[in-house]
C-alpha cells in the first residue's frame, strides 16, 4: 500500500492584514466625505441667511437716506415758507402750492420713518421682546355700511435662523344689550375674506380682510392672541380699543 501524500496551501501571510487596512481605509474615506457634505450644506443655509439679512439692511439704508433727503426738503420748504409769509411778494396761490408740497413731502417722511422703523425692527430687533409680535393692526371702514378692513402684521424679534409658527386667536368682544359678547373672527369674516389664522414667519406675515359687524351689536375691542408651537416664544395677547382703531386708523 503506497502511502497518501496531503498538500497544503497556505495563504501569504501579509493578506489578511491588507485586507484590514483596506477596509478601514474605505471606511475613513466614507467618513470624511460625510463631514464634508455636512460642513458645505451648513455653509450654504448660513449664506444663505446672511445674504437675506444683508438685502433687509441694505433695504434700510435706503430709507435713511429718503427719509434725510426728505428732511432736508422740508426744511427748505418751511424757509421758502417763512420767506413767503414776511415778504408777501408771490400771490396766495403760489404760497398754497408751496403749503400742499410742504404737507406732502411730511406724509411722506412720516411714512418712511414708519417702514424705517419697521425694518429696524426686523434687522435689530429688541432682544427684551423675544417671539413673534403684533407690529400693526389697522382697521378702517369699508364701501360696504357696518363693514370694516383690516389688515395685521405681524413680526419675530429674535435672530432670524429659523421660522417661528403658530396660531392667531382673533376676538371681535362687544356689547349685546348689557351683556358682553366675544365674536370669533371667523364668525364675523365675510366673503372670500374668512382667514387662515395660522402664521409661520422668518421676518414678518401680513394678514387682510373683511369684517361685518352684526346689527345691535356694539364693538368694544378686538382681541388678539398670539400662541407660538413649542417652548421657544412666548404668548402674546394684546387688545385694541375699537373706537381707537377705526378713529385713528391703528393701535
Amino acid at each position: 500500500m503506497q502511502p497518501r501524500i496531503v498538500v497544503a496551501r497556505q495563504r501569504p501571510w501579509w493578506l489578511k492584514p491588507a485586507l484590514i487596512g483596506g477596509g478601514g481605509f474605505l471606511l475613513a474615506l466614507g467618513a470624511w466625505g460625510l463631514y464634508l457634505y455636512t460642513r458645505a450644506s451648513t455653509v450654504s443655509d448660513f449664506e444663505h441667511a446672511r445674504l437675506e439679512v444683508e438685502q433687509l439692511r441694505e433695504e434700510r439704508r435706503g430709507l435713511t437716506r429718503d427719509l434725510r433727503m426728505a428732511r432736508e426738503q422740508i426744511r427748505e420748504l418751511e424757509e421758502q415758507v417763512a420767506y413767503v409769509e414776511r415778504s408777501q411778494q408771490i400771490d396766495t396761490e403760489a404760497c398754497n402750492e408751496v403749503r400742499a408740497s410742504l404737507g406732502d413731502l411730511q406724509a411722506e417722511a412720516s411714512d418712511l420713518r414708519e417702514q424705517l422703523a419697521f425694518y429696524r425692527g426686523i434687522v435689530a430687533p429688541e432682544q427684551s421682546r423675544a417671539g413673534v409680535r403684533v407690529y400693526e393692526f389697522k382697521v378702517q371702514p369699508a364701501a360696504t355700511p357696518d363693514r370694516y378692513a383690516y389688515e395685521l402684521v405681524l413680526i419675530q424679534s429674535v435672530r432670524h435662523d429659523k421660522r417661528v409658527a403658530g396660531r392667531i386667536d382673533l376676538e371681535l368682544v362687544g356689547e349685546r344689550g348689557n351683556a358682553e359678547v366675544r365674536l370669533p373672527w371667523a364668525d364675523v369674516s365675510v366673503g372670500d375674506t374668512v382667514p387662515n389664522l395660522v402664521f409661520s414667519l422668518k421676518y414678518f406675515e401680513e394678514f387682510a380682510g373683511e369684517i361685518a359687524v352684526p346689527r345691535n351689536f356694539e364693538p368694544v375691542r378686538v382681541t388678539v392672541t398670539l400662541v407660538p408651537e413649542g417652548n421657544g416664544s412666548p404668548r402674546v395677547d394684546e387688545s385694541f380699543d375699537w373706537e381707537r382703531l377705526v378713529g385713528h386708523g391703528g393701535p
